[in-house]
């Protein structure tokens, strides 16, 4: 698989219908990367977001003894924020336009974070890291 995540992000989540932006973010919170159309700043933020939220998740979930959170569906006034929880840690966060087709986008986001679970580790962001800046 072709190191360049970003490049398979918006080459392949972007273009389901619906969906506009998707971050991959590390276990440890690490941005790894981002769609077109966001800047690194941006990305950065977002990626705080998504580890913040599949931690508060995952603590709410071990008190209730719910198991591992799975994915997250948040709904916002123009659209949906999906989470989408990955084996070993890492995440992958999608904002979804109003109208979409949500069993759909959720299909594809899990779908692909299956396919490229094992590059979503803090060692691929140090090897991004290593290579400079991409964007």
């Amino acid at each position: 698989m072709s190191p360049n995540l970003s490049y398979l992000l918006t080459n392949n989540l972007a273009q389901v219908r619906g969906i506009s932006q998707v971050v991959a973010v590390s276990a440890d919170g690490l941005l790894l990367a981002w769609t077109d159309g966001l800047n690194r700043e941006a990305a950065e933020r977002i990626a705080a977001v998504a580890a913040g939220m599949s931690s508060l998740l995952n603590g709410a979930a071990r008190d209730l003894g719910a198991g591992p959170v799975e994915g997250n569906i948040t709904h916002l006034a123009e659209g949906f924020l999906i989470l989408r929880a990955v084996s070993n840690g890492a995440s992958l966060l999608a904002l979804a336009a109003r109208g979409a087709d949500i069993a759909c986008v959720t299909l594809e986001v899990a779908r692909f974070a299956e396919e490229v679970a094992h590059h979503l580790t803090p060692a691929f962001a140090g090897s991004l890291a290593a290579a400079g800046p991409s964007r």
